[in-house]
C-alpha cells in the first residue's frame, strides 16, 4: 500500500488504516534514534521505531515483531539476519535478557552509536542550535552503584519489560568490588542473614571503589566485611583530586563517580564558570559547589532532601567554602528577580526536568549565566524551549556517564539574553 500524498483525502485514509496487529516484518536499519531505537521503514513507506535487547548498527537486516499504530509501527527486534561487522560478543551472559543495559555488543562503536542518537534528539528538538559536543565514557567506567531485586527466589535485575526477575551472579556493568559482592549478597540472604522478604537491595561503593554497602528498602545498611555482613550506618565518601564529599549510604550520587566528576569539572573549567554567588540548585550533598571551589565568593545550595543539605553543609564547611544550604523544594524557594549579573544559575533536577514553576520564575532572573544539567535529553530540550525566552544556549556538552546504555547527561550553558 502506498501513501498518495497529503493532497489526496482517500490515499491518507487508507495511510492510516492500522494493519493487523503482531505481524512479523523483515527489513534493515536506516538510522538511530534516541533512545536508541532503530529506526526503518515498511514497504508502504510508513516509520517504524524498534527496540531491541541489544545494540542496533545502521544497516543492520533484522527481523521484527510489528504493532501498528494509526500512522507508524513499533516492534521488537526478534532476530537478527544481517550484523554489522563490528560487532563483538556481549561481555555478559544475561545480556539478550536483562533489563539493565542495552548496548552490549556495540564495542568499540559504542561512542559512534551514542552519539548519533542525541544527534537525532538535537536534530529535532533544538534544531537552532548544533553547536554541540560528546564526550564518550572512558572504557574502565563503572558503575559504583547497582539495583538488584529479590523475589523470595531468585536475585537478580528485572527481565527487560518485565517484573520477572534474571538471575545474576556477577555484573560486568559493575565495579569489581561490587559484582564481587552479589553471591555474597544472595547467600546472605538465603541464610537468613539478611532480611528474607522479596524487596529491591542496592549494593554500592565509593570512591575509589573497594569498601561495598547494602542497603535494604527500609534504608538499614549492612557493611560487607571478610567474615560477611554486618549492620553499619556510616557514611560514604567519594574522593576526587583536590577534595572528598561524604554522604549517607543508598542517598543518591552519580552512578559512575570518577569519571563523571573528572567529566563536570573538565566542562566546568573549559567555560571559565566563576563569579559572586553561585545558586546551586537541587544542589544534593554539594557536589557542583566543590568541584567549582573558590571560583565563587559564596554559595546557595537549594536541596529537598533534608539528609543532602545536611551532608552538603558538612562537605562545604570542610572544604572552607562559604555556603548556604537549605532544605526546600525549588519550585517554592526560587524568588523572583534573582541574583545579580555577575553571579551563575547552576541547576541539576531530575530526571523529569525543571517543573514549569522553576522555569517561568527563571525568566526574570538578574543573574546573567546559567548552566543546566539534564539527565534525560527529551526533559533537558523541553527546559531549553521553555527558557528561550530570556535565556540563550551558547554551548552545550553531551556526556556519556551511563555507560553501557543510551542514556546520557546534557550540560547546557545559558547566557541571559
Amino acid at each position: 500500500m502506498k501513501r498518495t500524498g497529503q493532497g489526496s483525502g482517500k490515499g491518507l485514509t487508507e495511510y492510516r488504516k492500522p494493519k493487523n496487529p503482531g505481524e512479523f516484518w523483515r527489513g534493515e536499519i536506516e538510522r538511530l534514534a534516541w533512545g536508541g531505537k532503530g529506526l526503518a521503514r515498511s514497504d508502504d513507506g510508513r516509520m517504524l521505531l524498534l527496540s531491541a535487547p541489544l545494540a542496533l548498527f545502521p544497516g543492520e537486516e533484522i527481523e521484527a515483531e510489528i504493532h501498528w499504530k494509526a500512522r507508524h509501527g513499533e516492534g521488537k527486534v526478534v532476530r537478527w539476519i544481517k550484523t554489522d561487522r563490528r560487532r563483538v560478543p556481549a561481555g555478559c551472559p544475561v545480556a539478550a535478557t536483562c533489563g539493565g543495559c542495552d548496548l552490549w555488543e556495540a564495542g568499540e562503536a559504542t561512542a559512534e552509536l551514542k552519539e548519533s542518537m542525541a544527534a537525532d534528539l538535537l536534530h529535532r528538538q533544538l534544531p537552532q542550535f548544533q553547536n554541540w559536543r560528546y564526550l564518550p565514557a572512558p572504557a574502565a567506567a563503572r558503575r559504583h552503584r547497582i539495583q538488584l531485586h529479590w523475589d523470595g527466589m531468585a536475585l537478580g535485575y528485572h527481565r527487560r519489560a518485565s517484573h520477572e526477575i534474571v538471575p545474576v551472579k556477577a555484573c560486568p556493568a559493575g565495579a569489581d568490588s561490587i559484582s564481587n559482592a552479589i553471591p555474597r549478597l544472595l547467600e546472605a540472604i538465603q541464610e537468613k542473614i539478611l532480611p528474607q522478604r522479596p524487596q529491591r537491595w542496592e549494593l554500592a561503593t565509593g570512591t575509589p571503589e573497594g569498601r561495598v554497602v547494602a542497603i535494604d528498602e527500609k534504608g538499614h545498611v549492612w557493611l560487607l566485611e571478610p567474615d560477611g555482613w554486618h549492620r553499619n550506618d556510616s557514611d560514604m565518601s567519594e574522593v576526587f583530586e583536590d577534595f572528598t564529599l561524604r554522604h549517607r549510604a543508598g542517598g543518591f550520587f552519580q552512578v559512575s563517580p570518577p569519571w563523571a566528576m573528572a567529566a563536570f569539572r573538565s566542562v566546568l573549567e573549559g567555560w571559565n564558570i566563576r563569579g559572586g554567588t553561585l545558586f546551586d540548585l537541587y544542589g544534593g550533598v554539594g557536589l557542583f559547589s566543590a568541584l567549582l571551589g573558590k571560583r565563587f565568593r559564596r554559595r546557595v545550595l537549594v536541596e529537598c532532601d533534608i539528609a543532602a543539605v545536611e551532608w552538603a553543609k558538612k562537605n562545604l564547611d570542610q572544604l572552607e567554602l562559604p555556603s548556604e544550604c537549605i532544605a526546600s523544594d525549588i519550585g517554592k524557594w526560587l524568588p523572583e528577580n534573582m541574583g545579580m549579573a555577575e553571579d551563575v544559575i547552576l541547576l541539576d533536577p531530575p530526571r523529569s526536568g525543571l517543573e514549569p514553576e522553576v522555569s517561568a520564575s527563571l525568566l526574570t532572573a538578574k543573574a546573567e549565566t546559567m548552566v543546566l544539567v539534564g539527565c534525560d535529553g527529551a526533559a533537558f530540550c523541553r527546559d531549553i524551549q521553555r527558557l528561550s525566552p530570556a535565556w540563550k544556549l551558547t554551548d552545550l556538552v553531551v556526556l556519556d556517564l551511563f555507560p553501557l546504555t543510551h542514556h546520557v547527561e546534557c550540560v547546557g550553558y545559558l547566557k541571559k539574553v
